[in-house]
């Protein structure tokens, strides 16, 4: 198993048996999002890449941001790389 943890402090990894538990260093701005939701979609989108989102990828995104409550979607729409706050958008139409 693989476990990520978004941190402020250093990047690293660490092993224990046979799970694997990675701290990814995050930006002030993503230690800031609240929705769990979207949050947990602003690092998949950034993995995946802005040219490499297909239609489907977004639909599914966008089907789980609409379990997301409003005033938090709001929020971390702010907060997001413009390109996913646009996705993210969508979601409250």
């Amino acid at each position: 198993m693989k476990l990520v943890y978004l941190t402020d402090g250093p990047a690293r990894t660490v092993k224990l048996g046979k799970s694997t538990i990675l701290f990814k260093k995050a930006s002030p701005k993503k230690m800031a999002m609240k929705g769990e939701i979207s949050k947990l979609v602003v690092m998949a989108l950034t993995d995946i890449g802005k040219d490499k989102l297909t239609n489907e990828e977004e639909i599914q995104v966008l089907t789980m941001l609409a379990k997301e409550k409003p005033e938090m979607l709001k929020n971390d729409i702010r907060l997001a790389p413009r390109w996913i706050g646009e996705i993210m958008a969508k979601a409250l139409k």
